[in-house]
């Protein structure tokens, strides 16, 4: 293995974690595990990485990436929020995960996100209606919403890393 392969390789692995816990912290790891396999991909010929696999890891990216800005939203609209209960709960969440993400060792990022979802769903449904009940219940459907994302976001990055993990250890011999 020539030097700059290994080095594609050992970015590769350190990405992984990497995207992982970028993932956690509410940042787009998706990105970085499919930019490093695609710069070991390339550096290799694509024969261990494939151009298939790529488009494999690239839509997994795209779809958490979608899921990750939708799913709030979803549950807001599915709890009975209005088009500014959404616009809440979008803005809310950005400014919840600005404002902690120095806390908790970069964990308030995650905190933020889910409190701030929920506070800007709550208060645009209480400014619009009037309703504790049901501003409680739009800000809880966001809250939901939200955790739903990180969930499916962090399983799609688990598969993006088993499957770069497969391609380099285990089908090098098929």
């Amino acid at each position: 293995m020539a030097v700059w392969e290994t080095l594609a390789l050992v970015i590769l692995i350190l990405a992984m974690p990497a995207g992982l816990i970028a993932v956690v912290l509410g940042l787009p790891g998706t990105w970085l595990i499919l930019a490093a396999s695609v710069f070991y991909g390339w550096l290799t010929g694509f024969a261990i990485i494939t151009s298939k696999l790529l488009l494999v890891l690239l839509a997994l990216a795209v779809v958490a990436e979608l899921l990750d800005l939708t799913l709030g939203l979803w549950g807001a609209r599915r709890y009975g929020g209005t088009k500014k209960a959404m616009v809440g709960t979008m803005v809310g969440g950005i400014l919840g995960a600005v404002a902690l993400s120095p806390m908790l060792f970069g964990f308030g990022t995650i905190v933020g996100a889910f409190l701030g979802a929920f506070v800007g769903a709550f208060s645009m449904t209480y400014l619009e209606q009037r309703k504790m009940d049901e501003a409680m219940r739009v800000g809880w459907g966001a809250l939901l919403g939200r955790v739903f994302a990180m969930v499916f976001k962090g399983a799609a990055v688990v598969t993006m890393i088993g499957l770069d993990i497969w391609a380099i250890f285990f089908a090098q011999g098929s």
